[in-house]
């Protein structure tokens, strides 16, 4: 009977209900800010698969098939923010570095964007692995 109770009591948690991205996600497509525009990345050029823990997240990405890079820290969220920050990984300009993206999930897919300045610096949307 106490096992049932805690597994109901943590089902039952705010935490659990309110974070949509929770789980494993794979990357679809992205845009990038360069200093001329902005460059382009789809799926299955670039890979890449992000966890979400109830903390933490971590990636790693591929180009080509190639390793590219891979990362992960801690995060929260924050009305519609996803506020990242970077402790591990192989681009160090990224280390200790806080990053707070606006996003909204929509089905399956994770759609979120960093801006500064007010200007667009990163768009990306992930999808649900199943």
């Amino acid at each position: 009977m106490k096992v049932i109770l805690i597994v109901s009591s943590l089902l039952a948690s705010p935490w659990v209900i309110a974070n949509p991205l929770l789980g494993s996600w794979q990357f679809i497509e992205g845009k990038y800010a360069v200093e001329d525009g902005f460059v382009t990345a789809k799926a299955p050029q670039l890979t890449s698969v992000k966890l979400i823990t109830a903390g933490h997240f971590s990636y790693i990405t591929e180009k080509n098939g190639q390793f590219h890079y891979a990362g992960g820290g801690s995060y929260r969220l924050d009305n519609e923010k996803f506020i990242e920050t970077f402790q591990y990984g192989n681009i160090p300009s990224l280390m200790g570095q806080t990053m707070a993206f606006d996003y909204k999930v929509e089905g399956d897919l994770w759609h979120h964007s960093l801006y500064k300045n007010g200007k667009l610096v990163e768009a990306e949307i992930w999808q649900k692995i199943k």
